[in-house]
């Protein structure tokens, strides 16, 4: 998990360091939110072939201590664990393994309004679904962490979506055997 002794708030996003990823909007998201007095970091686990773009758009923005890319780790769930939110604004997606993980281990999940984060989220139940713009994600960012009572209610209900689908997997299995 996260050794860097951050007392702040944690953001986390994990997926490859693609175009598709709409990272380049995330730490346009990210300016905003220092810009606007928030202690806030933004962690990124993953690589891909944006990173050297990515480095430099963070340095361009004076973003070096606050968007982090951690590369790839083998281990994440302690990073979800620790977490106080996670990200996932995507351009476009089809499902989501990255969302799955958050939601099953509680995670408050906010992603853009797209056809494959749409079908694991349903906005303002277990998570919420924003437009892809740096307004809107920090707006959304800002909500939840202004609001711990909605962020952990957010993550239970994503936790206990996931483990409704979780029993009916099994159940299924148990009807193919």
């Amino acid at each position: 998990g996260f050794s860097d002794g951050f007392q702040g708030k944690r953001l986390l996003t994990v997926g490859r360091l693609t175009w598709q990823k709409a990272y380049d909007i995330a730490i346009a998201t990210m300016k905003l939110l220092k810009e606007a007095g928030y202690p806030v970091r933004w962690y990124v686990l993953g690589e891909g072939d944006q990173r050297r773009a990515l480095e430099k758009q963070i340095g361009a923005l004076g973003l070096s201590e606050d968007f982090v890319l951690l590369g790839a780790v083998k281990n994440p769930f302690p990073y979800y664990m620790q977490a106080d939110l996670y990200i996932h604004a995507t351009r476009f997606e089809g499902k989501s393994i990255a969302i799955q993980e958050a939601q099953t281990l509680g995670c408050a999940v906010i992603a853009s309004d797209c056809n494959g984060n749409r079908e694991q989220i349903t906005d303002g139940q277990d998570g919420i679904l924003c437009e892809l713009t740096p307004e809107a994600i920090a707006g959304s960012i800002l909500r939840l962490l202004n609001n711990e009572e909605e962020r952990k209610r957010l993550g239970r209900k994503a936790a206990e979506k996931n483990t409704a689908q979780a029993q009916e997997l099994q159940m299924l299995l148990e009807l193919l055997e």
